[in-house]
Order: C-alpha cells, then structure tokens, then sequence
C-alpha cells in the first residue's frame, strides 16, 4: 500500500495540475491520463473514463451508492463528520447505502444483496428472472477478483484467470449454438476515419504529457479543467473511479476467489471452478480489507477528489432514477453546510 502523501507533496500536485489545466484542453489531459494509465497497466480505468466521456449527456455509467459512498467518505476524510452522518441517515434504509465502513467487505454485501433480490423474485413466482440473477453473480465476482488482483500487482494471475474464464465461456457458448444457414450479407462499406487537422499533433501532445507527468498530475489537471468548465458530474464520476482505482474493490481475494469458486458450482459450471482453484492453489494473495478501506480513505483525503462534483454526480443519478426526493434531500444538506 502506497504511504500517505505529505502536505508538501500535495501542495506541488495541485501547483501542477493546475498549471497543465490552464495550458491544455480537456480532452487532450484525458487522453493523456489515459495514456499513462496504461503504462502503468491500470488497464480498467481508461475504458471507465472514456465511457463516462461517451455518456456525458446522459449522466453517470454507475448506481448511486458508488457516488454516495465516495461522498461519504470524502466528507469525513475532511473533517464534516456531521454532514456525512446526515447523508447516511437520509440515504439509510432505502435504495443507496451510503456508510463506507459498510464496505468492509463489499463483495460479500453484493452476495446478500443479489441472494435477497433472487428471493424477492421467486416470492413473486418470477422465477426465470430470479434465476439469471442469481447466475449472473460470477460475473461481478470475477470481474472484481481480477480488478483486486491487479491493484495488488499479480496482473500475470489476473490474466490467467481471464483467459481461462473466456475459454470456458467460448466453449459454453459453442455448445449452445445451433448451426443454421444465414443470408449473405452485403459487405459494409468501409468507413474512413478521418481526423481534423490538428488531430495528430493534439495525439502528439497527449503522448508526450502522457510520457511525462505521473497519473495522479494529470488526473488532477484532467478534473480541475472539467471543473472550471462546469463539468461538474463527469469530473465526479472521474473522481470516483479515479479513488477506487487506486485502493480496488475492498475485499480480501482469498475470500472472493473461494466465494466465486463456490458460486460457479452452484451455477453448475463446476469444470471453470476447479480451474480457477488450480490457478490460485498456494497463491499469497490475502488481504484485510481494512488495509485497503484505508488506502481508498487516504485518496479520498487527498487534492484530485472533492465533494461538489460527488454531489453533483449523484444528485444526477438520483434523478435519472427518479428519486427526485432524495436528489432534493442531498442538495438541501448540502446548501445548508455552506
């Protein structure tokens, strides 16, 4: 787990950022950022910002709990203990929790949530519908267990584990098939990408700041830019994925790679299981969750996140979800702190 930052660190973070938001447009920082997040083989995050960019218009990709867990946290790292109670209390209880110390171990709270809405479902004689819910959970279990293995540097064990997951998705997917005679299909046109002008020296640009700058600079310039733009919501939907990125999923993977293990036998796929546990037999890779929860706090705490944009990303999703009352709630708590 990386240290805490100095406030001295912090204070020539910001300095820079600041200065690369004053000479370069949004999205030339974007593509930058992006560009050293894979040199840094944080492979998830570029493919996250670039569909927050896509659906700007549209709002945040994620749920709300994301973005009220991520402000949450925010407000307490700062010392707003009482507001950050205040927004779990109105969000308690209902359809978004928001208390980050919930999160403990979020799989196993994904597991419970997932298992109640499979029951809900069969209460309500739906039971197909209760059934893909139910076989769809190995997915956000591998899904998350390759993401923690990432973040804690064992990206050769995350890719086998990937590779054997689509071989035997391939296989399952073969099998299901049944062969039948297609119309030929005209061939497609062939779509010419032409880029404006300046497109390759913009590319250029972004390479070199992207070569040059270490990812937590150009995130902070990539946000501070959104910001003085009045892109508040894509700035907060960066922002949490930007922290998130950092700690990974808070779960120990030891127990997420026995929790999928064990929902892929009971969705009949037990092959995939017992090669996923040849893959991970003596493997070291156990984790306290706390330690990462502490890690995630720490970034929270630091320059590239603030709480306006969380807030504004999530009164967003709150009304596309047409939770108009809470959305109000939020923004009442909010003006009321200032």
């Amino acid at each position: 787990m990386a240290r805490p930052a100095e406030p001295s660190e912090r204070a020539a973070l910001v300095a820079l950022g600041d200065e690369l938001a004053r000479s370069h447009a949004a999205h030339v920082l974007s593509d930058a950022l992006q560009g050293r997040l894979s040199l840094d083989r944080r492979e998830a995050l570029p493919g996250l910002i670039r569909q927050s960019e896509r659906h700007e218009a549209s709002g945040p990709i994620c749920d709300a709990g994301r973005f009220a867990t991520a402000l949450v946290g925010k407000l307490r790292v700062d010392g707003q203990a009482e507001l950050a109670d205040a927004i779990v209390s109105l969000l308690g209880g209902g359809p978004v929790d928001a208390d980050p110390m919930l999160w403990l171990d979020e799989v196993q709270g994904k597991i419970a949530t997932r298992r109640h809405e499979a029951a809900t479902l069969r209460a309500q004689g739906r039971h197909e519908l209760a059934s893909r819910v139910e076989n769809t959970l190995s997915l956000d279990l591998g899904v998350a267990l390759r993401e923690r293995l990432c973040a804690d540097g064992h990206h050769e064990l995350a890719d086998a584990i990937a590779r054997a997951i689509h071989a035997h998705e391939e296989r399952e997917r073969r099998e299901a098939e049944t062969p039948s005679p297609s119309p030929a299909q005209p061939p497609a046109a062939a779509r010419k990408h032409e880029s404006p002008p300046d497109g390759a020296a913009l590319r250029a640009l972004a390479d070199t700041l992207g070569g040059s700058y270490p990812a937590d600079v150009l995130a902070c310039a990539l946000v501070t830019r959104l910001r003085a733009e009045g892109r508040d919501t894509l700035a907060g939907s960066i922002m949490m994925f930007w922290a998130r990125d950092v700690a990974g999923p808070i779960v120990d993977p030891a127990r997420l790679a026995a929790d999928l293990c064990a929902q892929l036998r009971a969705e009949g796929r037990g092959e995939l299981a017992d090669t996923l546990a040849s893959l991970l037999r003596g493997a070291a890779i156990g984790r306290d969750p706390g330690e990462i929860l502490a890690a995630w706090l720490n970034e929270l705490a630091g320059p590239i996140v603030a709480p306006g944009p969380l807030a504004t990303a999530l009164v967003s999703v709150l009304r596309r979800q047409r939770q108009d009352s809470l959305a109000d709630g939020i923004q009442a708590l909010l003006s009321a702190s200032r």
